[in-house]
């Protein structure tokens, strides 16, 4: 194993922008290209992120198979929760966000040297527009205690794996705070899957649609 601290100080620092983007690779697409320079270039090994994939895939699944299994079997259908959740992952990989932006804070109290400070981050991340699906996942809610339930739970699975699959993108901008240089391991890997807080609700639209009562 390669000192990493002593490769990370023959190589420039990385800016916020370019951190950003090497880390989403790695949360997005799992790119050891990416995890090994930014290893090299931070000073300490950054972690692949497959269990924290693993995590969000199982926490969808949950979170879907509440709405859609509800105790009747609509599950065992053509199309399963199972397939809607591989179709959310698979979108992820295809998922590119890129920093177009680094402000940092302008309070001397965020600020004690360029390694060691925090600032906001602007980004860019294509996505699909979920708006399409709205209607099929109404329809689910209003069959809730009707015998056509389970069509309706088919309905919307069928059109959100279409949905996820084909879809276009199109630019959603966000942006989130960030220290300049992360201390630790633990500290990147908090930072960087931060971006899910983005991209989750436009690949898992539901949750925002009922807080608003649809």
């Amino acid at each position: 194993m390669p000192d990493l601290s002593r490769t990370a100080q023959t190589h420039m620092r990385l800016s916020p922008t370019e951190r950003f983007d090497l880390q989403s690779r790695i949360v997005l697409q799992g790119d050891e290209t990416a995890r090994t320079e930014l290893s090299a270039r931070e000073g300490f090994e950054f972690p692949d992120l497959e269990g924290s994939r693993q995590s969000v895939a199982w926490l969808l699944r949950q979170e879907l198979a509440a709405r859609i299994e509800g105790g009747d079997g609509a599950s065992t259908g053509p199309i399963t929760v199972d397939d809607a959740v591989a179709a959310v992952m698979a979108r992820l990989r295809r998922t590119r966000c890129v920093a177009t932006a680094y402000q940092p804070s302008d309070d001397p109290d965020d600020y004690r040297d360029a390694d060691d400070q925090t600032g906001t981050l602007a980004y860019t991340c294509q996505l699909p527009d979920a708006a399409a699906l709205r209607p099929v996942h109404a329809a689910l809610r209003a069959a809730q205690d009707s015998p056509d339930r389970h069509q309706a739970a088919q309905r919307l699975l069928a059109a959100y794996v279409e949905h996820l699959s084909s879809a276009p993108d199109r630019p959603v901008h966000a942006h989130h705070a960030v220290v300049s240089r992360p201390y630790s391991a633990d500290h990147a890997v908090m930072q960087s899957m931060a971006v899910m807080e983005t991209i989750l609700p436009a690949l898992f639209p539901f949750d925002g649609w009922e807080d608003g009562d649809d």
